[in-house]
């Protein structure tokens, strides 16, 4: 009867168990304050690419700057959160991304006044050639390029249209950049050739503050 009774009593614990929900990850988010930004929902001691782009008017001249940096923010302490403290106050015209290099999850902030501005793509956007050279394309004059491929590495480009990293080669009002020609961040390596489904993609347009945020495959 003893037996019986241990054997009931741990048959309940497996089914309770294997009805208990499951704990989700934390979903990753991005918030600025006043002199940095903060990470959450990180992979547990992996590593985020942040992307900034600021454009600021020179108070002599007030001509407008654009500043971009990208940079690779590690959990050390396995928390999950990551920050960076710009040692200023964040700049109100700026645009930041940050992409979880384990998983591709993404998340993109704008400081408090300055309108978040997320497009679609205005281009052909990602195109697949069989032969080689995968490309993002859009029309737009200039543009900074990122692609995170989850657990692989990161990839970044800068051209202008019509210049020698433009793959179509002509100032068209187009751009196109070729995935095999971008450069990789800390750590990653050379790029690839083709796109895989689930890669971020990031194009930043620093002339009219704009964005476009995706991940290959998915429905838009």
């Amino acid at each position: 009867m003893q037996s019986f009774t241990r054997r009931l009593i741990l048959f309940s614990f497996v089914l309770l168990l294997a009805g208990s929900p499951q704990a989700e990850a934390a979903p990753l988010r991005l918030t600025i304050g006043s002199s940095g930004v903060s990470v959450t929902g990180v992979t547990a001691r992996g590593s985020a690419v942040l992307c900034r782009i600021t454009r600021e008017a020179d108070p002599e001249d007030d001509v407008p700057t654009i500043h971009r940096r990208f940079d690779i923010l590690t959990d050390a302490d396995g928390d999950g959160t990551v920050t960076q403290d710009l040692g200023a106050p964040v700049p109100l015209r700026s645009m930041w991304v940050v992409v979880d290099l384990a998983s591709g999850d993404f998340d993109a902030a704008a400081p408090d006044g300055f309108r978040l501005r997320r497009v679609s793509w205005r281009g052909r956007g990602i195109q697949n050639r069989p032969e080689g050279h995968d490309t993002v394309e859009d029309m737009r004059s200039f543009a900074e390029v990122l692609v995170v491929r989850p657990g692989v590495g990161a990839w970044t480009l800068r051209l202008g249209d019509g210049g020698p990293l433009d793959a179509d080669g002509a100032a068209d009002g187009r751009l196109a950049a070729a995935l095999d020609a971008m450069e990789p961040l800390p750590d990653s390596p050379a790029p690839p050739a083709h796109f895989q489904r689930d890669d971020t993609v990031l194009l930043l347009d620093p002339n009219a503050m704009e964005m476009t945020l995706v991940k290959v495959g998915e429905v838009r």
